[in-house]
């Protein structure tokens, strides 16, 4: 599995806990007693093996499919399909073998279970699966009169079937309706797919005849390259049976199914157009749709997730089942479908549907709202009518001004979202008292405080800037003064470029007119800094601080602008990949501040944050989780649980939690702080972002890839949307989903997106910077994973100087490239050259974190199973007895939970040998 990396400071690769197999009943090898003579149906009564034959039940240009019976070892009815125009040889019954033991691990609802698998005796491979007493998906959809809705979700169901599957390593290679039956159970449809494998089969005998149907059939597998067929050749073919669901008929192509490298796809709505109008007005009603209805549907969203099912090329369309599926829930939840090219009109229209019950209401509330902030802006600028009406009343100004920057000041989204809600539910209580309840179900789903900071920044920030500039060149110190507020808000609200850029008017104006080295200047550049850093503007940064560094001695040593500044040089400096020295220079800055001030200043919290935050990425988690426990501390008591520092400080002890194995604790403490961070910014505010990306990361690591996956989706699209596809947030943001579906076996989905962070982390920072590396080393473990041993060695050979030069042994990078290469070795059967890693690997961490750290532990463990594996049985036993055996003896309450997870997981695998 790919190591997880976390979203704040440098990537990190973890070690990963071997997971056993999911467990399976291996089917078993037999000879069958008949072979079927050619041409003719195999008569009732006829004995494959176990199975005695009843009847036929179809004929296709492959084979026969029976209805039979199990005699042994239980008795029960079958579905025996005959691939009558194979023969496998010695070699191909060998690969067979391999393949039916594959397709005995699928275990899915949607799955029709294959029960046995085998040849006859002159090499005719037959399959035994569940008998399914049901219709094909079209004709049950049709005979039932299914409305759209429910089309959609038997037709998700399948994709979840081939979506696992796919995870199994398994393509089917013919979906179609055929293929993919119904039957009712106690009342309810049931998707079951049939055939899995079989095609895939039927390839071993080595004719070029191609496997499949063509009138479901991807490009590729038509083309009869069977190194082009992957599991988007099957979603081309789940395309071609949702349109046919659709509009009662397959697309129509130019040039279906062949080659050629572009060709005119027939939209479904195109094709609803063809039919002749009873027939059209027919389909649509079967459908629960009038006929215009179903032209509208189809036209805004179907069309495109059809389109990109079918794209002739297979980088184009969706890149798994899953991602299929996923679209056509956003269509039934009413949400955005990805297919569909993005747009504000779009997203807007989507929204409008879903809350359509409130929105008539809401303009009503939101006209009230966008006049007082109307009214408190207008009042903002009557400032310089006051000053001139009143010159000599300078300290009745003084006031005025005062009071308007703290309301600007004080904007609290989350109160200002939920006075709109409170508002929208009093006016529709009032309006339509029995949509009520509706209306409030609705709004729950809403976020009211991501509206209230659009709203606060359309309606009243870019007004109040503009006239600033309109109303009050004549007098720039007070246009300042406003400008830093205004400022002040942005930075609030997450519009991190803006408020640089406000920043950065207040403290030139400042510089030119009372010098660079005065505090109101000074305070003006660190917040500069700070919203370029966070921004990702690292150059612009930098040039900023040349500007107040020189002046800096000015101020006490304790003052915040001051160590704010010095702390954001140190950030600058590890942004640059230079790791020793940003660590050195937060080191020297937190002696200093300890010598003077003492442990209760606030300075030295910020100061060793920031040094526990460089000895996490310099992998020192013991010593950066100590300082971490008094910086949180600190901030509670002077702070209290609700400060942005509080809940910052937190976050990251959380990391380093995770980091130490702590995971439960470090799940927990995240929880609590991600769910105060949403509460008070909304879902999309940067901060509460990086509250759930990290909660996704430790999801994952977890073990709870499936509550990580859909979480950390949607914080990379609101990222992308919010931040850019190359900010280093979104960039690491989607390494971390990357590493989910790894972990989720479901490398198709992961090796892409590896992939666009490696490009993009090699171009933004360079080939040698330690986050660059760390994606690198990653790739290296999920191509492992997916079974591409070569490809894995080469960039590990490739990397591993690197690495060692750039962050040195002590670094847990160093560590994963040891472990990860030694697995590799001996998966790809270099056994010798991968037991003399493992224990490479072993000393180092021995070396480093101790002989009973559970991290050395886990790796000895690992060096056990590879001698096994390698048939050195006695160096398995010698390491098994000086290290292993004496954890597993220990009392496990006197274990951290680190090593009470190891001890537990080694005795599971020992008791299931």
């Amino acid at each position: 599995m790919a190591g997880a990396t976390w979203p704040t400071g440098g990537a990190m690769t973890m070690p990963i806990d071997h997971q056993d197999p999911d467990s399976t009943e291996l089917l078993s090898t037999r000879s069958p007693g008949a072979s079927p003579a050619n041409g003719a149906a195999l008569p009732a009564g006829t004995r494959l093996g176990r199975y005695r034959v009843e009847s036929l039940l179809g004929r296709g240009g492959m084979g026969e499919v029976y209805r039979a019976q199990q005699l042994e070892p239980v008795r029960r009815t079958v579905a025996l399909k005959l691939l009558r125009a194979r023969t496998l040889d010695a070699r191909r019954k060998a690969h067979f073998e391999i393949e039916r033991q594959v397709l005995a691990q699928m275990r899915h609802p949607a799955i029709a279970q294959i029960y046995d698998a085998d040849t006859t005796e002159d090499g005719h491979p037959f399959f035994a699966m569940e008998f399914i007493d049901g219709q094909t998906i079209t004709r049950y959809c049709e005979d039932n009169a299914l409305p759209l809705a429910r089309r959609i979700e038997l037709f998700v169901q399948a994709c979840e079937g081939v979506q696992h599957a796919h995870q199994k390593g398994v393509i089917h290679r013919d979906l179609k309706p055929g293929n993919l039956l119904v039957e009712e159970v106690d009342g309810r449809a049931l998707p079951k797919i049939i055939d899995f494998g079989i095609a895939t089969a039927s390839t071993l005998a080595g004719t070029h005849e191609v496997a499949g149907t063509p009138d479901y059939m991807s490009p590729e597998q038509a083309a009869g390259d069977q190194s082009l067929v992957d599991t988007r050749s099957d979603v081309y073919s789940l395309g071609v049976v949702l349109c046919e669901l659709l509009t009662g008929q397959r697309p129509k192509l130019a040039g279906e199914t062949v080659t050629a490298d572009s060709r005119t796809l027939r939209r479904p709505s195109e094709q609803l157009d063809t039919l002749p109008p009873g027939e059209a007005d027919r389909v649509a009603g079967r459908q629960g749709q009038p006929l215009a209805a179903m032209r509208r549907v189809l036209r805004g969203e179907l069309d495109w997730v059809v389109l990109k099912a079918m794209q002739h090329d297979r980088a184009d369309r969706y890149p798994s089942a899953a991602a299929l599926a996923d679209d056509l829930r956003r269509f039934l939840d009413g949400r955005t479908v990805l297919a569909v090219p993005a747009s504000r009109r779009y997203a807007w229209r989507k929204f409008a549907r879903r809350h359509r019950a409130g929105l008539a209401a809401a303009a009503v509330a939101l006209a009230a709202l966008v006049g007082g902030l109307a009214l408190s802006l207008h009042g903002l600028m009557q400032a310089r009518e006051q000053r001139r009406v009143a010159e000599q009343r300078s300290s009745e100004l003084k006031k005025v001004v005062d009071f308007q920057q703290s309301m600007l000041e004080s904007l609290d989204m989350q109160v200002l979202g939920a006075r709109m809600g409170e508002a929208l539910e009093q006016q529709v209580g009032a309006a339509a008292p029995d949509q009520g309840d509706d209306f409030r179900a609705l709004l729950a789903r809403a976020d009211t405080t991501d509206i209230a900071r659009g709203l606060v920044d359309y309606g009243l920030l870019s007004g109040a800037e503009a006239a600033l500039d309109r109303d009050f060149a004549d007098d720039p110190q007070l246009a300042a003064e406003l400008r830093e507020s205004v400022a002040r808000v942005q930075s609030v609200l997450g519009l991190d470029a803006k408020a640089a850029r406000t920043f950065a008017s207040v403290a030139d104006y400042r510089g030119a007119a009372l010098g660079e080295a005065a505090p109101e200047t000074l305070r003006a550049r660190r917040a500069q800094v700070g919203a370029l850093v966070a921004s990702a503007e690292y150059d612009a940064a930098e040039a900023a601080l040349r500007r107040s560094l020189p002046e800096l001695t000015r101020l006490p040593a304790n003052d915040p602008t001051r160590v704010g500044l010095e702390l954001a040089q140190a950030e600058i400096v590890y942004a640059r990949g230079d790791l020793q020295a940003a660590r050195a220079t937060r080191q020297s800055l937190l002696d200093g501040l300890l010598e003077r001030y003492g442990e209760d200043d606030p300075a030295v919290a910020s100061a060793r944050g920031a040094l526990a935050a460089s000895q996490r990425q310099m992998g020192e988690f013991d010593a950066a989780a100590g300082n971490q426990e008094k910086v949180v501390a600190s901030r509670l008591r002077q702070l209290g649980p609700r400060h942005d520092d509080t809940l910052d400080a937190q976050r990251n002890l959380a990391v380093l939690r995770m980091q130490s194995g702590r995971r439960s604790e470090a799940v927990q403490l995240q929880e609590q702080v991600a769910q105060a961070t949403v509460a008070r910014y909304g879902n999309e505010h940067p901060r509460s972002l990086a509250a759930r990306a990290t909660l996704g990361t430790m999801y994952a690591d977890a073990h709870q890839a499936e509550k990580a996956l859909p979480l950390l989706q949607s914080v990379l699209e609101a990222r992308e949307r919010v931040l850019g596809r190359e900010h280093p947030e979104t960039v690491r943001t989607r390494l971390n989903l990357a590493t989910t579906h790894a972990r989720l076996d479901d490398f198709a989905g992961a090796l892409p997106l590896e992939q666009q962070v490696i490009e993009t982390r090699s171009r933004r920072l360079g080939e040698r910077h330690p986050d660059t590396l760390s994606i690198v080393v990653n790739h290296a473990s999920t191509l492992r994973w997916a079974g591409r041993y070569g490809e894995a060695l080469e960039l590990l050979q490739d990397a591993a100087p690197q690495v060692l030069e750039t962050l040195g042994e002590r670094h847990p990078l160093h560590r994963a490239v040891l472990s990860i290469r030694a697995d590799t070795l001996v998966r790809s059967g270099r056994h010798a050259e991968g037991l003399a890693t493992f224990r490479e690997a072993v000393e180092v961490r021995q070396r480093v974190l101790g002989e009973r750290h559970h991290e050395t532990l886990r790796t000895v463990w690992e060096l056990v199973e590879a001698c096994r594996q390698a048939g050195r049985d006695g160096e398995a036993e010698r390491w098994w007895q000086s290290d292993l055996a004496p954890l597993l003896a220990a009392d496990p309450d006197t274990l951290d939970e680190p090593l009470a997870n190891l001890a537990g997981a080694i005795r599971s695998r020992t008791e299931a040998r």
